[in-house]
């Protein structure tokens, strides 16, 4: 038995069911035509965590925290502020009320994954510093991928336009829709990359860094 819980294994059986929510995913856009919306970044992270943790691979977990840190916290913050106001700050949520709840279980990878991504590379001692170039990647290729191939009225990760729940928190930004297509989606892109990305990947890498070395454990 104590073979069997072992490290790797738990890490494997994390990864199959986190395999088995992405299917289930798929097949519930596949019931509701809405399939565009597995290109969103927190279904790509998703597949990605899941591949991570059955190759117990350090780099794709880094990937996929990195991808949804920022956008499943505000998400997390919204949704328990509905919960308790019953009127979310920033809209990401107000969709949640008619949801089913075999659908709002559906949508539960917006609140573990960070704690579990965080826990799992915590346990590893270590967080990837190039995360964020295959997370990027990940995001330019969702991005233009979105803008050739997905209909506008999806915008998926803003591809189109920039989201109106962004401008709302970030007025600023707002400009940007009014940039050639072309020179939108690399805009839209190189910002994400270095303002989100990168920055998030260096906090935590030194986070998880500066922890170590004072415990002497850090893994290179």
């Amino acid at each position: 038995m104590k073979k069997f819980i072992s490290e790797k294994n738990i890490f494997i059986c994390i990864g199959i069911l986190l395999l088995i929510h992405w299917i289930l995913l798929v097949i519930d856009r596949i019931i509701y035509n809405i399939l565009p919306n597995l290109f969103w970044v927190s279904h790509l992270a998703l597949i990605a965590a899941a591949v991570g943790f059955i190759l117990r691979s350090n780099f794709l977990l880094s990937v996929s925290l990195i991808l949804v840190l920022l956008i499943h916290g505000l998400w997390i913050y919204d949704y328990i502020t509905l919960l308790i106001t019953g009127n979310p700050p920033l809209n990401f949520v107000p969709y949640m009320v008619k949801l089913s709840i075999y659908r709002k279980i559906l949508t539960t990878h917006h609140i573990y994954l960070i704690p579990l991504l965080f826990i799992s590379l915590w346990k590893q001692k270590k967080i990837s510093k190039y995360g964020w170039l295959f997370a990027s990647a990940l995001f330019a290729f969702s991005t233009f991928f979105s803008y050739f191939f997905l209909p506008r009225d999806y915008n998926i990760n803003c591809a189109h336009f920039i989201c109106p729940i962004i401008v709302d928190m970030l007025p600023f930004l707002g400009f940007l829709t009014s940039l050639h297509p072309i020179a939108y989606l690399f805009s839209l892109n190189i910002i994400t990359d270095i303002v989100i990305f990168l920055s998030l990947n260096i906090i935590i890498y030194y986070i998880f860094k500066l922890y170590w070395i004072k415990h002497r454990v850090v893994k290179k």
